[in-house]
Parts: structure tokens; C-alpha cells; sequence
């Protein structure tokens, strides 16, 4: 029951998140803007849980995996909307951490989507933004020396702090589910945790 009204609100507010990216873009209007293109890596931690999640735990209790390792990615914001600006980023994650058994936690994902930020805003200490993206995650569930991949979706809310000029520190939370078809039909809450740096090419 629990895991089902979470994952109910998680929807709900990634459908809030992707309707205000929308109306923004829609109601605000957008102009191009100077190529801010920024590779950035980050270290990170994926939590993956959901019923049957974890080594030990049966199919139908709740359970989880945590693995640590890195985000890297690039985004490019290309549309100005008053002081926020609008773009896209692409990100690959790859996490893998020991644990009781021979296989350890593994978590593997490629995503890509859209992201708002708020750079345009002088009175700002920093650089805050939420993305919304869609792409592929794999997980070997903690029991397995293979990953089962699916469809998965994200928010990420963030912020970057400016450390010299081209360079900031970033802070980043992320939520989303992976979802499966077919027989099971089921869907699995995976959060992330991340701080590191961007590098702004402009």
C-alpha cells in the first residue's frame, strides 16, 4: 500500500513538473540564446526499491539496493525565456557497489530530456534548475551478474554554485520509476543523489 501512494504522488508531481516546462516554454515565448554548452561529471548514488527489490527480499515485499559510482553528461541551454533559460541534457549512469552476495548492487542508465533553469536571475548565489527525461536503466536487482534494462523516467531538481569563472560545483536530487510490460507490469522507484562539477564551454 505504501509503495503504491508513493509511486501515485511521484506521478502526479512529474506530471505537474513537465506541464509548468511546457507552459513555460509556451506562455513565456523563447528567443535563441547564446550556446551555453557543459559537460559536467558527477559522483553519485542510485536507491532503487520496489517489491521484490534487493537481495533476500521475496517478491512481494518492499525492498531496495543502493550502488554508488558516477553521472557524466553534457546539457546545452539554447532558448532564452525571460530570466530562465530552457535546453536539453544528456546524461549516462554508471553505479556498481558491493554487497553480501557475489553479484553487488548495479545500476546502469542512459537518459535524455529537457531542463529549466534559472541563470538569467542576477539576485541568484546560484544557478538553480529541474529537468524531466526519459531513457533506458538497468538493474541486476542485487541478485544477478546480468542487468535487466526498461524504460525509465526522471526529474532532477539542482543547483550549480559558480567557483571560478567557467566552473561550478553542482548539487543534484533525482527521482523516477522504472517501469516493466508484459506479465509483471510493474514499476520500481529509483532516486539519485549527485555532486560534482560543470565545466561551461562559453
Amino acid at each position: 500500500m505504501g509503495d503504491s501512494m508513493d509511486c501515485s504522488k511521484l506521478n502526479r508531481l512529474l506530471r505537474g513538473v513537465v506541464l509548468l516546462l511546457i507552459g513555460g516554454m509556451l506562455s513565456l515565448g523563447g528567443r535563441p540564446a547564446t550556446a551555453q554548452i557543459s559537460p559536467y561529471a558527477m559522483f553519485s548514488a542510485g536507491h532503487y526499491s520496489g517489491l521484490g527489490v534487493g537481495n533476500g527480499t521475496k517478491s512481494d515485499e518492499s525492498g531496495g539496493m543502493t550502488a554508488l559510482g558516477g553521472t557524466f553528461g553534457v546539457y546545452d541551454d539554447f532558448v532564452r525565456m525571460g530570466p530562465a533559460r530552457f535546453g536539453t541534457d544528456f546524461r549516462g549512469v554508471i553505479q556498481n557497489s558491493a554487497n553480501s552476495t557475489p553479484y553487488g548492487n548495479k545500476i546502469a542508465a542512459g537518459l535524455v530530456g529537457f531542463r529549466l533553469d534559472g541563470s538569467g536571475v542576477p539576485v541568484l548565489p546560484f544557478n538553480p534548475y529541474v529537468q524531466a527525461e526519459i531513457g533506458v536503466a538497468g538493474t541486476n536487482n542485487g541478485t544477478s551478474y546480468n542487468k535487466t534494462s526498461s524504460f525509465a523516467y526522471q526529474f532532477q531538481f539542482g543547483g550549480d554554485f559558480t567557483v571560478f569563472p567557467h566552473i561550478a560545483a553542482r548539487l543534484e536530487y533525482g527521482a523516477g520509476q522504472l517501469t516493466s510490460s508484459g506479465a509483471t507490469n510493474t514499476s520500481h522507484t529509483l532516486q539519485t543523489f549527485g555532486a560534482g562539477i560543470v565545466v561551461r564551454l562559453y
